[in-house]
């Protein structure tokens, strides 16, 4: 524990040093000489010329040196250790701290500890000898929950350094505190000797710019034993105190910089992925938002530190600020590095590596097919990065569990076209999910907002019963459904079941308004409800998933707030059925995130399609087609601008329903899975690229929409492994996407966004990366695949079938030239697996057709 009950000894140890002379006589009397000073009264550091002040040090001309304003409270952040030294550990805290010393004239570095606060943007204020100074503190984008202050002070620290000029003996600096009260936690005093002037000062000076180069790994250890090396004495140690310091901050920054969201360095630290991140910017504002940052040997590493990690914080929230200093960064290392291939990339340039998959389409292989071959190869040459150089022992891929299982969004055509490494990656990850310290009983241990608890299970845990028999699996959803039944879920006063809230764990509810309200966003904590319920059958959960979807159909057809007639409201509170609480409209939930508005419902239709593939009942797909009547009814709006239309009517809904991508996904999966043609005319014009194939024919709508995802990945490949810091920003499509239906359509017939529900109608667990699928027809009596193989040899394969009726088929093999083979197979269950055998070069189809079935 460190002491706090020094101050006494520190008085009179100061006071022997500094004697009690006037500043002229201690001008006279006192080379100029490192000081630091930890506020509060905690443990010294050890250094020479180091000392605590404590509160009660009030400035008098005897002692030389003091507070100027009233000080206090002292406060030590006892449960922080982890993360502080003696100086940032502890200190004193006023609206207003002010402080004098007398001091020799000439030039000194003033640096500054200050805790972070409560404040994102901090608005304190910093004079020098009566000088207003600017402090160009990093500003964040606040969490959602908390837009104003925080609700308690963050873990992080900031550094502010400046150059000051001492004349007439005097130096004095006075904080001041806008939203929040100023918290100090040291400060140092460094004779400014920072510009080399010897030969073994230009020597290391030399050294250090060698050794801190944009790509090379430092060992810190190494760098400081460059300056320790500089003989003692005169000059020099005002000059090895001054860089040594810059050195240890650039060493903690970069130290944070690689923490990121790894587990075990939260469990080092006590400190989040944001606040190892936060933490890094801020410590790299101290080195770079300084007079003399552009002339250090720092700098350059520094600025391209700063800028990457602000890039990705962008990414990551889109906050203002981490954006335009971003930018700012980025440019300036453009400007001194314009042939860097990664700086390029970070400042927007496409730069297409040379590696395996710039070859030419062999003669005779159908476009699609080396499409689909360069795509997929090239996604799972991403994936290879992450599983085999990235990922640790426990799973992780380093961005924090709950955006690690974000990646695994576009890995599910991966796995289901039998890619081995994927599967390995996407298992060694749910299992770590599962048995971390993120997880108890089957769900998120902590209740937060249901799109954050939901991730650890949802994007892990549902698809592992398509991908293995391991009745593990199986178990690990009861779990889901287990508290969906009996906790979550309650019936309300209009006798429907409802979420009681969005922000649960597996114990617990937050009820307080407006948390207290069933969202869309929900379907997300249902996927492994539906998967265990399509796996097993279990009737008590498929029927309480009919009575939750029942509330939401009531919800539909209810007119309150001007809601039009058949759309879903935004949000129903519990335990009222009330849409949106005591918000005004339909369609603004106002629960602190953006996603929870109205946005179309989509999980809710998705979740309502399901149920009816479960049981046949038509209720269950009516508010899809009264969504497509919608649509329909007001057509010629959809290439208008949303902006012409009046929020909240009927004709506005229309248009944001028939102008989502992800309503037209789960549509087109009912098209399919229904063969009901009514509403062909409006999927071919706006369905997804592959119902477009499934209706028209034309291969190109899937072509094109290939193309459009190799216009991503085929360029700028370290971003989307090496250099992604947050991992659920690993784009495959634009800036934005991290979806691929259409490569999951075509191994599999379907493809809903985040394989939401299981439709697939045929997956593979053994395929070669060399063969190419197009799955043309399925239902529960047939299916038909076009296959292609770039390999030189026949490849072995096997294939699971999932939604045909029991019962024996004929599986048939065919190329340009009619049949090559046939043969008898038994389908006995669901999941049956099939082998066969793809011969090279070959344009084949397979084909699976009843001989007899239980239908």
């Amino acid at each position: 524990m460190i002491s706090r009950h020094k101050s006494r000894l520190i008085v009179v140890s100061i006071g022997v040093l500094l004697g009690s002379c006037v500043p002229a006589a201690l001008e006279e009397r006192m080379e100029m000489v490192p000081f630091h000073f930890d506020a509060g009264n905690g443990e010294q550091s050890g250094q020479e010329y180091a000392f605590n002040v404590p509160a009660s040090m009030k400035y008098d001309d005897t002692l030389g040196l003091g507070w100027t304003t009233d000080v206090s409270e002292e406060f030590y952040h006892e449960e922080w250790e982890a993360s502080r030294n003696s100086t940032t550990i502890d200190g004193v805290a006023a609206p207003r701290i002010g402080w004098k010393s007398n001091l020799p004239d000439g030039k000194w570095w003033l640096t500054i500890w200050l805790d972070g606060g409560l404040e994102d943007s901090s608005t304190v204020s910093l004079t020098i000898n009566e000088k207003q100074e600017p402090l160009e503190f990093q500003y964040f984008k606040p969490h959602a929950e908390h837009a104003g202050l925080r609700p308690a002070p963050q873990k992080m620290y900031r550094i502010l350094q400046r150059n000051v000029l001492v004349e007439d003996g005097e130096l004095a600096f006075e904080l001041i505190g806008g939203r929040d009260e100023v918290r100090l936690l040291g400060f140092s005093l460094i004779p400014d000797e920072s510009v080399p002037t010897n030969s073994d000062q230009e020597k290391a000076f030399e050294a250090l710019e060698n050794q801190l180069g944009l790509q090379n790994e430092v060992s810190y250890e190494d760098v400081l034993k460059t300056i320790d090396e500089i003989p003692d004495g005169g000059k020099n140690r005002s000059f090895k105190a001054y860089w040594k310091q810059q050195l240890q901050i650039m060493q903690e920054a970069e130290m944070y910089f690689y923490y990121r969201g790894w587990s075990w360095a939260t469990d080092k630290t006590g400190l989040s992925l944001f606040d190892h991140l936060h933490q890094s910017v801020m410590l790299y504002d101290g080195l770079l938002n300084k007079p003399d940052a552009a002339v250090s040997p720092l700098y350059e590493r520094a600025l391209w530190y700063r800028g990457r990690l602000l890039y990705w914080l962008w990414l990551e929230r889109h906050g203002e600020g981490e954006g335009i200093n971003a930018r700012r960064d980025l440019v300036m290392m453009y400007e001194l590095y314009p042939e860097n291939e990664l700086v390029q990339m970070y400042n927007g340039e496409n730069i297409d590596s040379e590696d395996e998959f710039d070859i030419e389409k062999p003669d005779g292989a159908p476009n699609w097919a080396f499409l689909q071959w360069e795509l997929s190869n090239r996604l799972k040459s991403i994936a290879d990065w992450w599983v085999l150089e990235q990922q640790s022992e426990n799973g992780e891929f380093g961005g924090k569990f709950g955006d690690d299982v974000e990646i695994l969004r576009w890995w599910s055509p991966l796995i289901l076209s039998g890619d081995s490494i994927a599967f390995q990656g996407w298992k060694k990850l749910a299992d770590g999910v599962w048995n971390s310290n993120r997880v108890y009983k089957g769900y998120a241990k902590k209740p937060s907002d249901v799109e954050h608890s939901s991730e650890f299970i949802s994007d892990t845990a549902p698809l592992m019963v398509l991908f293995s028999d391991d009745p593990e699996y199986v178990d690990r959803l009861k779990y889901s459904s287990d508290h969906f039944i009996n906790l979550w879920t309650d019936f309300n006063d209009l006798g429907f079941r409802q979420f009681k809230s969005s922000w649960y764990s597996s114990t617990e509810l937050e009820m307080e308004p407006p948390k207290n309200r069933d969202v869309a966003y929900n379907g997300r904590a249902t996927k492994a409800v539906r998967y265990y319920a399509w796996k097993t059958g279990d009737e008590a959960t498929l029927q309480a998933l009919k009575e939750w979807m029942d509330g939401w159909i009531d919800a539909s057809s209810r007119l309150e707030k001007g809601k039009p007639k058949y759309v879903f409201p935004a949000s129903i509170e519990f335990p009222s059925g009330e849409f949106n609480g005591e918000e005004s409209t339909w369609y603004d939930a106002n629960m602190y995130w953006d996603y929870f508005n109205w946005n179309g419902a989509r999980a809710i239709i998705e979740q309502s399609l399901f149920v009816w593939s479960m049981t046949g009942e038509e209720k269950y797909v009516q508010p899809l087609k009264d969504h497509l009547n919608l649509v329909s009814e007001y057509e010629e709006y959809l290439i208008q601008p949303i902006s012409g239309r009046e929020v909240g009517t009927e004709s506005w809904a229309a248009v944001r329903i028939g102008q989502s991508s992800g309503f037209w996904n789960v549509a087109s999966t009912w098209r399919m899975l229904s063969n009901d043609s009514s509403y062909d005319d409006l999927f071919r014009r706006y369905g997804t690229p592959f119902i477009k194939y499934r209706l028209t024919g034309d291969i190109s709508h899937i072509e094109n929409e290939l193309v459009g995802y190799l216009e991503t990945v085929r360029y700028n490949v370290p971003l989307r492994t090496s250099e992604a810091i947050h991992t659920d920003r690993v784009y495959i499509k634009g800036n934005d996407e991290r979806e691929i239906s259409i490569l999951q359509e075509m191994y599999t017939g379907f493809g809903v966004d985040e394989s939401a529900s299981p439709y697939a109608a045929i997956s593979w667990e053994v395929l070669s990366r060399d063969v190419a699928v197009l799955v043309e027809e399925s239902s529960s009596d047939k299916i038909s695949t076009r296959l292609y193989s770039f390999s030189d040899e026949e490849e072995s394969a096997r294939f699971r079938v999932w939604q045909l009726n029991p019962g024996t088929y004929s599986l048939s093999i065919s190329n340009d030239e009619g049949l090559v083979s046939t043969k008898e197979i038994t389908v006995g269950k669901r999941g049956e697996r099939v082998t066969i055998n793809i011969p090279p070069g070959a344009n084949i189809r397979l084909t699976i057709g009843a001989v007899n079935s239980a239908g």
